[in-house]
Formats: C-alpha cells, sequence, structure tokens
C-alpha cells in the first residue's frame, strides 16, 4: 500500500476540502438571508424562502453532527472520543428538533406554546453542555485570577442581558391605555351620527389543520408547560454561554486551541440567536426568516468546523509523534 493511501493522509488530503464545504455552506446561507429575507408584500415570508434556509439550518447541523461522530469514530483524537460522541449527538438532536419544527409550523400550520420539536432542542443542550463539560473537567484547570475574572464577566454579562431581554419584552408586550385628552374632554360632544348598520359579513372559517390528531392532542397536553420550557431554553443558554467563555480562555493559547476556540464561537452564535427569538417571541414580534436567524446556522458552520480542526490537529501530531520515534 502506497503511503499516500494511509488513513492519514487521506485525512490530511480531505481537510481543506471539508474546511472549504463548512465556509462555503456559511456564506450561501449568508447571501440567502441577504437576498431574499425580504417579506412579501403580506408582511410574510414566501413558503420557498422558509423552506430554504430550514434546510440549509438542518443541513448545516447534521453536516456538523456527522463530523463530529468522525471524531468520535476515530481513535487519534486528542480531546477525548466521548466529548465528541455528546456534541455530535447534541448537533443531530438539534437538526431533529429543527425539522419537526419544520413540519409543525410550515407543513402543518400549527404553532403550538410547546411541541415534540421543544425536547429535542432542550435534549441537544444537555448533549452540548455534556461535551463540553468533558472537555473542559478533565484538564484541571489552572486559569489566573485574570482568567477566571473573564469567565465570571462573561457569565455575569450573559445574565444581565438575559434579564434585560426578558424586561425588555416585558415592557414591550404591555400595550398602554390611550388616555383622553383634556382639551377633547373640554370641548362640546359633536352631536350624534346617525347610526349606520354595517352590511352583515360572514364570519371567517377557520381553516382546518391538516395536522393528524394524535398531533393535536399531543400539543394540547404540552401547552400547560410553556413556562417551565421556556426558563429551560434560558438555563441551557447560560450555561452553554459560562462553559464557551471557560473554553475560550482555558484553551486560548497551545496547539490544540484553535479547535476550541470555534467550538466557543459556535455557542456565542447559538447564544445570540436565542436571544434575538426570545426577545421576538415574547413581543409577539416573530417573523421566520428574519436576518439574525442566520446566527443559528452559522452555529452548526463552527462546530463543524471545530470537528475537523481537532480531526487534522489529532492525527497530524499523532504522526509527528511516530517520526520523532523512528
Amino acid at each position: 500500500m502506497s503511503k499516500s493511501s494511509t488513513p492519514s493522509s487521506a485525512s490530511s488530503s480531505s481537510t481543506p476540502l471539508l474546511v472549504g464545504a463548512c465556509i462555503a455552506w456559511g456564506v450561501v446561507t449568508l447571501l440567502f438571508f441577504l437576498l431574499f429575507t425580504a417579506p412579501g408584500e403580506d408582511g410574510a415570508q414566501p413558503t420557498w424562502f422558509l423552506l430554504g434556509i430550514n434546510l440549509l439550518e438542518i443541513g448545516a447541523f447534521f453536516l456538523a453532527s456527522v463530523l463530529c461522530f468522525r471524531n468520535w469514530r476515530s481513535t487519534q483524537i486528542v480531546s477525548g472520543r466521548n466529548v465528541w460522541f455528546w456534541i455530535g449527538l447534541g448537533l443531530l438532536f438539534y437538526a431533529l428538533g429543527t425539522v419537526l419544527f419544520f413540519i409543525w409550523g410550515t407543513i402543518w400550520g400549527l404553532d403550538p406554546a410547546v411541541s415534540l420539536g421543544d425536547f429535542f432542542y432542550i435534549f441537544s443542550y444537555i448533549f452540548l453542555a455534556a461535551g463540553m463539560f468533558k472537555a473542559v473537567l478533565p484538564r484541571r484547570l489552572n486559569l489566573e485570577v485574570s482568567q477566571w475574572l473573564i469567565v465570571v464577566g462573561i457569565g455575569l454579562g450573559g445574565i444581565l442581558l438575559t434579564i434585560f431581554v426578558s424586561l425588555a419584552a416585558a415592557e414591550a408586550a404591555v400595550v398602554p391605555g390611550a388616555p383622553a385628552p383634556a382639551l377633547y374632554l373640554a370641548q362640546e360632544a359633536p352631536p350624534p351620527a346617525p347610526e349606520v348598520v354595517p352590511p352583515a359579513v360572514p364570519e371567517p372559517v377557520a381553516e382546518a389543520s391538516s395536522a393528524p390528531s394524535w398531533v393535536l392532542q399531543l400539543d394540547s397536553l404540552l401547552e400547560p408547560l410553556a413556562d417551565g420550557v421556556g426558563l429551560l431554553y434560558l438555563i441551557g443558554d447560560m450555561v452553554l454561554l459560562i462553559i464557551a467563555g471557560t473554553l475560550l480562555v482555558a484553551f486560548w493559547g497551545g496547539r490544540y486551541s484553535q479547535s476550541w476556540k470555534l467550538i466557543a464561537i459556535a455557542a456565542f452564535c447559538l447564544y445570540i440567536a436565542d436571544m434575538f427569538f426570545a426577545y421576538a417571541v415574547n413581543t409577539g414580534t416573530y417573523i421566520e426568516g428574519s436576518l439574525w436567524e442566520v446566527f443559528w446556522p452559522f452555529s452548526a458552520v463552527f462546530f463543524g468546523l471545530g470537528a475537523v480542526v481537532e480531526h487534522a490537529v489529532s492525527v497530524n501530531s499523532r504522526r509527528s509523534t511516530r517520526r520523532r520515534r523512528g
């Protein structure tokens, strides 16, 4: 067998291709949002646009999940195979959650307070946090005081931003009653206009959803859990943000830092998109396909890039070790 046909050589040759594929996916996603995100005359996004952004997001998370599972299958990964198994599982659950939301919202036209997709999202946060914890804990962090302050600052900043978003959403959701102007009250009341009876308009008939009956029953059963699910999302975002900050500080220097910097950026992108989503939903202004949603596929792209870089660095490190021993 020639040297170029060894698994290590094949992995090295595939690294630029995979990095290019991840970057291309991110660029295409950004251009798609920038060029077609403007809503139509009725204020709604066309179906083809919603289908496109969902496919781009689902594909990005599936691709990133496959790249993480590739690291899990490799015996040369320096950070530990279990780390990438949990991260890959989290990304896979996130993709499945987006698939379910697409079916619920775009296919069936449902907008429940809690759907089956929410549970896949919550489990994805748990699995992602587990994988990132496993990357940090075995390192026996010996951070300096300034580094701990950075981690604490990131955590406090995230908490304050979450509180700000919640308060801003609560204020925006309140519609103040319009007070009657004093000048208007002082004026003489105009003579009553003759009552005009509007023509009878038939009440619109609600369009029946094509969703199966078990889906409607499930949505009704899950609706009381809306507040608890929302709280779990906020806690999940905070945990991921703090772990991402710790990864960024702990892996700032050294040979293996590049992949974990990318993972930290991926977690930050997820946090940014979730904060925009929480504000829009709480104020009732959410429109699917808004430009900020690009941070969700960006998160998957950075997770994928982190997995590719980790694999390349690990394989090259083992190969260099063998050469030195030879």
